[in-house]
């Protein structure tokens, strides 16, 4: 038995869920997959899974084994790549962490430009809300939207999204237009209830930010879902301008509230301060910042 075939094929089973989603993720049989798994448990001679019709459960002795064989992969990996940057060459994985939408909309254009650049570097996109510790977690690179906490970690600017009032048409028919952030009151407002500002929006108003408090009318943690909701008329949605370009094109949604411009999200790119960067990863932040135009806005 090959063992780092063995290792590589456990670690694709854990990572995809399931022996089938690993067969996929590797390009070979579930029939192979299984094979591999038991003969690799018998060469131990312990379980490392254990196998129900619905889930994969990891063996106290099966977590062992992948952290370990997780490291190694990874330290060949790490290993083989730096012998190829030595000759120039730019390849190697890199895992990545972006907020959902962002990630989905507005980051996957730069990246299949990057892999069409890179052909020989393999990203592993995370998309999730939720603030990543780079260190913790592993994660070469992390896009981050809105304030940044004293971390440690380099922060490099990489773009600054307007802010805008949404409404659909319909809505501003049934409930009026409001004319000053005080009139919201008035109004349903849909709460995104992942955002640092919390329950306050904010507005400059006479050359100052003032932060008017909701009382949302209908609370989601998903920016796209609370998109689609102000188009079907259910409120007002404070979104970057990105996320709803596609239906303002449209005219599905409209701004408000456009003389009390909000100050925009900025958008910065984290990484581990290092000794030695390998160059996939430099070469991954030098194309997103030129991408991106290295914090210029982005409407």
């Amino acid at each position: 038995m090959d063992r780092l075939q063995a290792m590589q094929v456990f670690r694709a089973v854990i990572e995809a869920g399931s022996f089938a989603g690993g067969a996929r993720r590797l390009g070979v049989s579930n029939a192979m997959v299984s094979k591999q798994v038991s003969r690799l448990e018998e060469t131990l001679g312990v379980r490392l899974l254990v196998r129900t019709t619905r889930r994969l459960q990891l063996t106290a002795e099966g977590e062992r084994y992948l952290t370990t064989a997780t490291r190694l992969l990874d330290e060949l990996q790490e290993l083989e790549a730096g012998i190829g940057e030595q000759r120039g060459e730019v390849r190697g994985r890199l895992r990545l962490s972006a907020p959902v939408d962002f990630g989905a909309r507005s980051l996957m254009p730069a990246l299949q430009a990057f892999e069409a650049a890179h052909p020989a570097v393999s990203l592993d996109l995370v998309l999730e809300d939720r603030r990543v510790d780079p260190l913790a977690e592993d994660f070469d690179l992390v896009v981050r939207i809105g304030e940044l906490e004293d971390s440690g970690l380099i922060a490099r600017p990489l773009m600054r999204m307007p802010l805008h009032l949404y409404a659909s048409p319909a809505y501003l028919h049934r409930h009026g237009t409001p004319r000053h952030p005080r009139d919201l009151k008035d109004h349903r407002c849909l709460h995104y209830t992942l955002s640092r500002h919390g329950l306050y929006w904010p507005f400059w108003v006479d050359g100052e930010v003032y932060r008017w408090r909701l009382q949302p009318a209908f609370s989601c943690n998903n920016g796209r879902a609370l998109v689609e909701a102000a188009v079907m008329g259910m409120g007002l949605t404070l979104k970057p301008a990105s996320l709803a370009a596609p239906e303002e094109r449209t005219g599905q949604l409209v701004r408000v509230l456009e003389a009390f411009e909000m100050p925009p999200l900025d958008v910065h790119l984290l990484y581990a301060e290092r000794d030695y960067m390998p160059a996939r990863l430099r070469a991954l932040i030098d194309a997103l910042l030129d991408y991106f135009g290295e914090g210029q806005r982005y409407d």
